[in-house]
């Protein structure tokens, strides 16, 4: 028989390599009652080791690389996400994106002219859309936050409250059926809640690892999504679960990555 100790520490080595793990396949795998697992997980969530979900855990988000990092991480998967998100873009929009390397990819797609204006709280997207004419682009105000390459704060919401976009680009950093959307600060938080209190059409582009992971700071729930963009390989249990919330959002599949 195996002992707790060991037992926690197989479970924690699954959610480390999986990125979740379901209470009754773990009950299964070590013939004990799902109340022992999910104590197990109780005390391992405290522990800091993982996030316990219902049903199950999923891997703990402690930190995100920093920006400059983030941007060259799964760049090709990056890419097919960024076409898929263009296909949702109509001509004369209002575009509101947010901060991110996901988005940043984006925006570097999109053509002059495709969208009427471009508003972002990312200095790096700003830049990168610097040479458009036809195209108005519009910095939001506020303090650079250098973690994620982000303006935030006081005057960051007072721009937001004045102005409504068309469809906006939400950067999350966990999309969960049951929490919803996670940020990994709180203050980033507060500024994405804003972002689509003043947007139409609300989409995020998501990795697959969003998908397997759990931030700390919930900001919407899921059905504040129009369009979730997901990988071509994207895990189907955690989609599974995402389409049976109420009015989930329509799941967009973007083009297998080129290896």
């Amino acid at each position: 028989m195996i002992l707790p100790e060991e037992r926690r520490r197989q479970i924690v080595g699954a959610v480390e390599k999986d990125g979740r793990v379901l209470a009754s396949e773990m009950a299964t795998l070590f013939a004990t009652s799902e109340d022992t697992i999910r104590r197990d997980l109780r005390d391992l969530d405290a522990a800091g080791l993982l996030r316990r979900v219902h049903g199950g855990a999923v891997r703990r988000i402690i930190a995100e690389p920093n920006f400059r990092r983030r941007e060259t991480i799964s760049s090709d998967r990056k890419a097919s996400l960024a076409q898929a998100a263009l296909r949702l873009i109509r001509e004369g929009d209002v575009v509101l994106i947010d901060a991110g390397s996901t988005n940043l990819v984006i925006a570097g797609t999109l053509a002059d002219g495709l969208a009427a204006t471009i508003i972002t709280n990312s200095p790096p997207i700003a830049v990168a859309l610097g040479e458009f004419r036809r195209t108005e682009v519009v910095m939001l105000s506020g303090s650079v936050v250098p973690e994620n390459g982000a303006v935030g704060g006081a005057r960051t919401l007072r721009d937001l409250a004045e102005l409504h976009a068309d469809i906006c680009f939400i950067g999350a950093c966990s999309v969960e059926a049951g929490r919803g959307l996670g940020a990994s600060f709180a203050d980033e938080a507060v500024i994405k809640k804003a972002m689509i209190e003043a947007s139409g059409r609300i989409v995020a582009t998501v990795l697959n690892d969003r998908l397997l992971s759990a931030a700390p700071f919930r900001f919407a729930p899921l059905n504040a999504l129009d369009y979730l963009i997901v990988e071509a390989d994207a895990p189907q249990e955690a989609l599974r679960r995402i389409t049976d919330v109420e009015d989930a959002p329509e799941i967009v599949t973007a083009k297998r990555a080129v290896p």
